[in-house]
């Protein structure tokens, strides 16, 4: 584990989107390895499938042109992907455990809340305007805001800058190794919720807490009050 997670509450906490607030992470993965089965695409593996989990678009690209055939449309493919993950979320997306109570426990603390998501802003307005929480965010930091996804820093210090808060008073809620190295490098406390994958040593190197869920992260502020 990497330095203590700090005494005192948060400045502001900024809380990844797929696979921390909602189960979509799993989502991408199928419908990914479900396009690549239904076009014979071998290339595509589980190993492979597993390195997109909280990395940018943009480097999600770039792996997909490594491993695929030079003669595939890779936004095409991106295109097919999106639309099968698409339909998946329509009908199962879902709220992961203790997000409304986390969320009710920051409001009443007045503790100034984000999101720094690698999805496209769409895709982010829809999914939390769908379950009524884009109002309880006080900004939204998606693709479209930052040059550089995950694991760049740039887009949790986007987001402090937009609180105008210090990054390094910030709590940073993430699920995925990408996410985290993104805070880490943010200058930010880190707290990894795990959701597909446990993290690795180094991946707990750079944690300042790993919570089973955002109801440990609920029980943190509250012991911080």
């Amino acid at each position: 584990m990497g330095r203590a997670l700090s005494p005192r509450l948060p400045q502001a906490v900024i809380f990844d989107m797929d696979g921390l607030i909602f189960d979509t992470e799993a989502f991408y993965q199928k419908a990914l390895l479900g396009l690549a089965h239904e076009r014979g695409m071998t290339a595509i593996t589980q190993p492979i499938v597993d390195q997109t989990i909280g990395l940018s678009w943009s480097s999600t690209r770039v792996l997909l042109a490594r491993v695929l055939p030079g003669n595939v449309d890779i936004d095409a493919f991106i295109g097919a992907w999106t639309e099968h993950y698409n339909a998946m979320a329509a009908r199962e997306l879902s709220l992961k455990p203790g997000v409304t109570e986390l969320l009710d426990a920051l409001e009443a603390r007045d503790i100034p809340r984000a999101v720094a998501t690698g999805s496209h802003r769409d895709v982010a307005l829809r999914h939390l305007t769908d379950f009524a929480l884009h109002h309880r965010f006080h900004t939204i930091v998606t693709k479209e805001d930052c040059i550089n996804g995950k694991p760049d820093p740039e887009p949790f210090l986007t987001s402090a800058a937009y609180l105008q808060v210090e990054p390094a008073s910030c709590w940073a809620l993430e699920d995925s190794l990408n996410g985290i190295r993104s805070a880490h490098d943010a200058g930010m406390e880190t707290i990894m919720i795990p959701d597909l994958f446990a993290p690795d040593a180094d991946t707990r190197a750079l944690c300042c807490h790993i919570a089973a869920s955002l109801h440990e992260v609920v029980s943190l502020i509250e012991d911080r009050s």
